[in-house]
């Protein structure tokens, strides 16, 4: 306080006060209270202390011309709009005119602020369309009577000059590292209107001791700085500062560390706690929950896509929430199975209601209501003013119930009057820059306002205080950790305006002109920080990921230190496994046993999973635990086998035998074909099949008939004669004890009686399957064992493997010839390895495993024993629920 004992006396006297920023004038404002307080009074007139900022935008407000400040969002639209203009004059493209037009606003305010011209530099084509923008902007600015960030200076300084204003008598500047042309301006004109103008200059000897402190990375450095600001705050310390050189690059591991260290308990916690440090770089607005589910609701179309459904049902931000909740997750679990990625919002309001199998327990009115509101905010191709779109937007977003069924909390709160107070608002004030537009732009304009608002929580002021380089100028601090201090953030790297003459910049010495501009002023920076504190730690890491880095040379030359006084870490992962209890091993590897005349759906996927793996049958059959389905771009692999099976069966149907097949010319087999393709189609998606799109349908249509086509031509044709039998036969089925429904995909009846039982495949199959130690593949084999040990009237079992370029049959056979490919199984190499003699020892064998595959299920085996990480685990849904990955790693390290 010391420091700036001259400064508050003259506040006390009534002088203003103005600052680099709105921190340092807190931070002022709190130490003129603390003076006050320190000397027993408890009532004192509100000090002038403000940033100059504010000053400015007060000063114009006194003048009555406030209503005429283009904000900062609708001075870089209107560049936007007069760049494009330029460029459809040009016939030119840029791929991003935000980009450039920001780029040209801070080119424009920089000859403005210098008073410079580019008469007398060579200048390109870029610097040409700059100029040519440049005029168009100028223009439409005095057009529409409009003041920008710019001219603002400019305008109170000739209030000043006519008398306009009144001058204050007394004014301190305050935290300026360097006075700038338009700083200047304003003081020759504050001068020259009566006002005694002073700058207290920022401190630039060090007051104390300097430690340097080497870190391993970002990390190690953010989580050391933690653990000594905690130590400090256990303590009682207040004024602590901790400074990053680039807060923009350290924010996410700053907000998760220090809240591990400072904080853990607010990991689990889910109301809105005061935060035990404050970080001046707020996160983006459209990020917090509120904004974010707003933004999604108001960017549904006529279909929703199948992540903007998700978010929609689960977000805790509209109507009905809270007593819909449950059916909404059933609904979101229903509607992933119709393996569509988009529905209508008709069709999504009929699901709602639903009261069909699929859907029971679904129901859920007020999202109904919801979708309905969204139809009926539709507006065409109507164009408004953006204050009318906004009007819209905010009756929308009500009509939806937003935000939300329960009460918000503190932040929620600051967060939905924020939106109100900055987007909504910043949208309104485009009135007068873009005219009538249509819904998207004015959207789109929205969503951008919210993407680069910054939000900030406000709370109580924080013994400790996180901020960047230039928020920290003019702070001073009891304690004070500087981090990031590595070569390549101080000095920056030059950063030249690239629609100014690097020469013209360097003349003027402009910010980021060049590597001496740099120089110079991190030098000034460094100066002003390193006398900021009785004690500064100067941190930086020494890795980037495979890349070493050295240390600032503002800081390389001061001795470096191992550690300073930390305190333990509370890092969660580190406290849990150096505080953990011994645990005791129990091995639970049984569920409870089904009861008797208990029925469990699956059919024979219960013995496939069982065969896979115990638990995965336990866990999907028992439990219900399944992974929601998620869908792909077009159809996934199941919904496109499941389409194939139809096919085939409805031509079948059609055609019987092998020897209708072959009396079909080209012409009557390509009808039947579309007809069985369309029939499938019908059947697999009924009403979603309009949600398809048109030619995702014509290249499903043109797939399954050249599939099916090949199949019939390469492997039906080739057969000896048969004719078809069977076509999805229900079953039901005993093994074990468990009872189990069961279809078989075809039966074939060949000439001589005997059958052969197919299953269709579109992935790969092995024979191995139908032939291991473990069943992995039973359904050919229970209806294979129905015939009795004998297998009388069997002739052979076999997948049917439809796919592109290499159909085929892959199976075991009485004899050789009977399928294509099928060999005898008596004698064949797969037999010899298993010990099976002939065919009726592979029937006792099959019904053997599938007893007691049926009798460990009822039993309620759930070990985790994978047949094979492979085929059981690479493409299981329940990875994260019996950790098998985690118990191979442990078994690694052991090793």
């Amino acid at each position: 306080m010391s420091f700036y004992q001259g400064l508050l006396e003259a506040a006390a006297k009534g002088e203003l006060v103005l600052t680099v920023n709105k921190r340092l004038a807190r931070h002022l404002q709190q130490l003129f209270a603390q003076r006050m307080r320190d000397r027993g009074t408890t009532a004192w007139q509100t000090p002038a202390i403000c940033s100059l900022e504010s000053w400015l935008l007060r000063c114009l407000a006194e003048l009555g011309e406030d209503w005429r400040l283009l904000s900062p969002f609708a001075a870089q639209r209107l560049w936007e709009e007069v760049i494009e203009e330029d460029l459809d004059r040009c016939g030119l493209r840029l791929l991003q005119v935000p980009a450039a037009a920001k780029q040209a606003a801070e080119g424009h305010r920089l000859l403005s602020e210098y008073a410079a011209d580019l008469d007398e530099y060579p200048l390109t084509e870029d610097h040409l369309a700059f100029l040519r923008w440049r005029e168009l902007y100028l223009a439409r600015r005095q057009a529409g009577d409009w003041i920008d960030a710019v001219l603002l200076p400019e305008v109170i300084c000739q209030g000043l000059s006519s008398g306009e204003l009144t001058a204050p008598k007394a004014a301190w500047l305050a935290g300026f590292d360097e006075v700038t042309p338009r700083v200047e301006q304003l003081r020759q004109s504050l001068s020259q209107a009566g006002c005694q103008l002073r700058q207290l200059p920022p401190a630039q000897n060090p007051v104390g001791e300097r430690l340097r402190l080497p870190c391993a990375d970002a990390a190690s450095e953010v989580r050391q700085a933690a653990r000594w600001a905690r130590e400090l705050l256990e303590a009682g310390a207040e004024r602590i500062g901790i400074v990053v050189t680039d807060l923009n690059l350290y924010r996410l591991l700053i907000e998760r560390i220090f809240r591990e260290e400072l904080d853990p308990e607010s990991i689990l916690g889910l109301d809105d706690e005061e935060e035990r440090f404050s970080l001046s770089l707020g996160a983006s607005l459209a990020e917090q929950g509120p904004v974010t589910a707003a933004l999604e609701l108001l960017a549904a179309g006529p279909s929703l896509t199948l992540d903007q459904l998700s978010f929609l049902l689960r977000s805790p931000y509209l109507q009905g929430s809270l007593s819909e909740g449950h059916n909404r997750a059933r609904l979101e679990r229903a509607v992933r199975g119709l393996r569509v990625d988009r529905l209508s919002r008709q069709r999504l309001q009929a699901l709602c209601g639903q009261n069909e199998k699929r859907f029971a327990g679904c129901a859920s009115p007020r999202f109904a209501e919801l979708l309905d509101v969204l139809t009926r905010g539709e507006t065409g191709s109507r164009k408004c003013l953006a204050s009318d779109w906004a009007r819209q937007f905010t009756q929308t977003l009500q009509a939806a119930g937003w935000p939300g069924d329960r009460p918000l909390g503190s932040r929620e709160f600051q967060v939905v009057k924020t939106w109100q107070e900055k987007a909504l608002a910043g949208l309104i004030a485009l009135d007068g820059i873009t005219g009538a537009i249509d819904r998207g732009t004015a959207f789109s304009l929205l969503r951008r306002l919210a993407t680069e608002t910054p939000f900030q929580a406000e709370g109580s002021a924080s013994p400790l205080q996180v901020v960047g380089l230039l928020e920290a100028a003019g702070l001073d601090f009891d304690h004070l950790w500087v981090m990031g201090l590595s070569e390549d953030c101080l000095p920056a790297a030059p950063r030249p305006n690239p629609f100014l003459p690097a020469t013209l910049q360097k003349a003027f010495a402009m910010p980021h002109a060049s590597a001496e501009r740099e120089l110079d002023f991190a030098r000034q920076v460094a100066g002003r920080l390193f006398a900021a504190a009785p004690r500064i730690i100067l941190s930086h890491p020494t890795q980037q990921g495979d890349c070493p880095l050295r240390p600032s040379p503002l800081v390389a030359d001061l001795p470096a230190v191992e550690t300073v006084s930390l305190r333990p870490s509370h890092n969660p992962v580190a406290v849990l496994q150096a505080q953990s209890a011994e645990l005791e091993t129990l091995v639970d590897q049984l569920g409870p046993a089904l009861e008797p005349g208990e029925l469990v759906s699956g059919g024979t996927f219960i013995l496939k999973d069982q065969a896979l793996c115990p638990f995965r049958a336990f866990a999907h059959h028992r439990l219900g635990a399944k992974a929601l389905d998620s869908t792909q771009l077009g159809l996934d692999p199941m919904t496109r086998g499941t389409l194939l099976h139809g096919v085939l069966e409805q031509f079948w149907r059609l055609t019987l035998s092998q020897a209708n097949l072959l009396g079909l010319d080209d012409q009557h087999l390509e009808s039947r074909l579309a007809e069985s393709v369309d029939f499938a189609l019908q059947q697999q998606f009924g009403e979603t099949a309009p949600e398809l799109s048109a030619p995702l349908l014509t290249i499903e249509r043109r797939r399954l008939t050249d599939l099916a086509r090949e199949w019939l031509v390469a492997v039906e044709c080739q057969r000896t004669p048969f004719e078809v039998t069977a076509l999805e036969e229900p079953h039901q089925e005993t093994l074990g004890g468990l009872t189990i429904n069961t279809k078989v995909d075809r039966i074939d009846q060949l000439p001589d009686g005997s059958r052969v039982i197919l299953d269709y495949k579109t992935g790969r199959s092995e024979l191995g399957d139908l032939l291991g130690e473990r069943l992995l593949e039973p359904q050919l084999p229970i209806y294979a064992t129905r015939a009795g040990e004998g297998g009388e009237g069997l002739a052979a079992v076999a997948f049917a493997l439809v796919r592109r370029g290499n159909c085929a049959m892959k199976g075991v056979a009485r004899e050789s010839g009977l399928l294509p490919g099928v060999a005898a199984l008596a004698g064949s190499r797969p037999a010899e390895q298993q010990g099976i003699a002939d065919w009726g020892a592979l029937l006792i064998r099959w019904r053997s495993q599938l007893e007691q595959l049926g009798e460990a299920f009822v039993a309620g085996a759930a070990a985790v024993d994978p047949v094979d990480l492979q085929k059981a685990c690479k493409f299981c849904d329940l990875a994260g629920f019996c950790r098998i990955a985690e118990a191979a790693l442990k078994d690694e390290e052991e090793l």
